[in-house]
């Protein structure tokens, strides 16, 4: 969109805009970045003249990597408002979704999630290629490490519980050598080296039955925790699309346009 963020020696954040038209030129040089809580000061313009180097002798010292971590009452207030896309740490209880073991499936993983303990939780729901490289870092590494970093997560409220859906910048983070990811773990009372279940709801299934639209909203509102979790597959066809309700992505309140 035109948009970057850059991140100096000190760990202080620079505002950079880059012209879509301009940004093939200019991609190839940068880095991958977080979103970072800070606010801008100032903006760097890059206009057709703009040149990039990369220093390789004497190069200062920059992070490559800030996580904006918010915690449960600031997700709250950001929830249904499509302001902010923040990042959170916490701890893997358990994995639910059908063909875990099926890296090539992006049909949606939900994941019980701490993120603050002891007992603050939410709902990770992964859809799309989120969903498949969950999918394969479940399979591939040792589910005794619990403890993960998610980046650029859109909160949501379902049925009185909140629900932190991915988008297509969302990424996963186990190392526990990260600040983030240590910081938390120490926080934490009870072992981190049990391994989390996965539930494969395909398994599970015992019969398949045909719902309507306001059947599955109404067991939408009367979900509670206590409330059996249920999968739904809903297949649709677009008929119209509502400009008037606006647009699904992170913009200004002042003036609608794009911010990142």
């Amino acid at each position: 969109m035109g948009i970057t963020l850059l991140l100096d020696q000190k760990n202080s954040i620079i505002h950079g805009f880059i012209p879509a038209a301009r940004s093939p030129y200019y991609s190839p040089f940068l880095k991958a970045y977080k979103i970072m809580d800070h606010p801008f000061v100032f903006v760097i313009w890059f206009i057709p003249q703009t040149t990039i180097y990369e220093v390789i002798d004497n190069a200062l010292i920059i992070n490559i990597e800030k996580f904006m971590l918010r915690k449960f009452v600031r997700l709250q207030a950001l929830a249904n408002t499509n302001l902010e896309l923040p990042n959170v740490v916490g701890q893997i209880q358990s994995v639910q979704g059908s063909d875990l073991t099926d890296v090539g499936v992006t049909s949606r993983v939900v994941v019980r999630f701490v993120i603050e303990p002891p007992k603050v939780v939410v709902y990770l729901s992964f859809l799309d290629d989120a969903a498949s490289v969950f999918r394969g870092l479940i399979n591939s590494g040792d589910r005794t490490q619990s403890v993960m970093v998610v980046t650029t997560v859109n909160p949501k409220l379902f049925g009185g519980n909140l629900n932190l859906n991915s988008t297509p910048a969302t990424e996963f983070y186990f190392d526990p050598a990260l600040e983030a990811t240590a910081q938390f773990t120490a926080s934490l009372d009870g072992p981190v080296g049990e391994a989390f279940p996965c539930i494969d709801t395909k398994d599970g299934i015992k019969k398949k039955e045909v719902v309507s639209i306001g059947e599955l909203n109404k067991f939408i509102t009367n979900s509670d925790e206590q409330t059996q979790e249920a999968d739904f597959i809903c297949m649709a066809r677009v008929v119209e699309v509502l400009q008037q309700n606006g647009r699904y992505f992170v913009s200004c309140t002042g003036c609608s346009k794009i911010e990142a």
